[in-house]
């Protein structure tokens, strides 16, 4: 189909090995290993790296290298990172803060593809953490839940794990005067928490596949000659302006614009039971049809912003197409209006997908 050509990353996380083996975990928590930011564990040298982390939205080659691994059991899915940087630093200590305010790692995970009820969590090199659910993306108007905000509001503790550590001296974050190579965080996501509210989820299990993908938000920095320490520089790499103020913004799979929330772009992660490296990579077959639905659901939002109102012309709707999400002509489309919204349905390749004005 036409969107094979847009098919993001995809990544096969194999299962954790049983408790035990494999450098496995000497704590007394469920965890398949102990949590320290140390990726050199035979628990991670059996599995592949992703592929380098690019740039948001540009074909601009990011000036560090990050990459990541993952793998899972019943009940974590557990996250590697490596991060090069000649200059690691950190300013924000208190949990549930705005982290990409600093240099951080970001994590996206919708379980059940719906493009709601996703979960993010980011992570600073001083190790500390947000975590959030957003109910829909911003653009749909949703909004955070989390207990940055909320007392009660959404949060991944007690049960998430989380570690960094910096190369090669761990002593070497906001210390210009001791060289860095890179750092390395260790995260482990618990499951139960990652599904929570999305009723469509999958356990991970053989043949499952998960919408995800990863972020680095990357500042840039100078040594102040009078305080010695680490301060912001402008020197953004991929920005419409280079070397503005604003950070870079580095990912797994390819967004095509600055903005992560627009999860049905994210990659694709899928698991295995199998030994590490013998599982096939399987195409994700909901993929075509997918695309087709979100291209009635970014062209009827083109048309409403000329017209003040939706339409189900097909016709019409074409000339509002546009890449990367362009209406195919292989696809059975139908549109059914109602008094706020639509609801859109695409059948392709022996699978339908459907979606509404707030991009479910």
């Amino acid at each position: 189909t036409i969107y094979d050509a847009i098919y993001p990353q995809h990544y096969i996380a194999y299962r954790a090995p049983a408790r035990g083996n494999d450098n496995a975990s000497t704590s007394s928590s469920a965890l398949a290993i102990d949590i320290n930011g140390d990726l050199d564990k035979p628990f991670w040298k059996s599995v592949p790296w992703t592929q380098d982390f690019v740039d948001i939205a540009t074909d601009v080659t990011p000036k560090f290298r990050t990459r990541v691994k993952m793998r899972w059991d019943d009940e974590f899915l557990y996250v590697a990172a490596m991060m090069e940087d000649t200059d690691v630093w950190g300013t924000l200590t208190e949990h549930n803060s705005i982290i990409f305010h600093d240099n951080d790692f970001e994590v996206f995970v919708d379980t059940d593809g719906t493009n709601h009820n996703y979960k993010e969590f980011e992570i600073n090199a001083l190790g500390t953490t947000w975590s959030l659910l957003l109910n829909k993306p911003y653009a749909d108007n949703g909004g955070e839940n989390s207990k940055r905000i909320d007392p009660d509001g959404y949060d991944m503790e007690p049960h998430l794990q989380s570690a960094v550590a910096v190369y090669p001296d761990n002593n070497g974050i906001n210390r210009p005067d001791i060289p860095n190579t890179h750092w390395t965080t260790e995260i482990a996501l618990p499951i139960s928490k990652l599904m929570e509210r999305s009723t469509l989820s999958k356990m991970p299990a053989d043949g499952v596949f998960w919408r995800l993908n990863f972020s680095r938000v990357q500042w840039g920095v100078r040594v102040n000659s009078e305080t010695g320490k680490y301060e912001k520089s402008p020197c953004c790499q991929s920005c419409a302006s280079p070397g503005s103020a604003a950070e870079d913004n580095w990912v797994w799979s390819r967004q095509g614009e600055v903005a992560m929330h627009l999860p049905e772009r994210w990659g694709i992660v899928q698991f295995s039971s199998k030994a590490p490296l013998q599982e096939e990579m399987r195409y994700y077959e909901e993929w075509p049809a997918r695309c087709a639905a979100m291209s009635l659901y970014y062209a009827l939002k083109e048309y409403y912003k000329c017209e003040g109102k939706y339409t189900d012309d097909l016709k019409v709707l074409k000339d509002f197409s546009k890449d990367p999400f362009r209406i195919s002509d292989d696809a059975k489309m139908t549109i059914v209006l109602g008094d706020d919204g639509f609801e859109a349905s695409a059948s392709l390749s022996s699978y339908t997908a459907t979606v509404n004005q707030d991009r479910f």
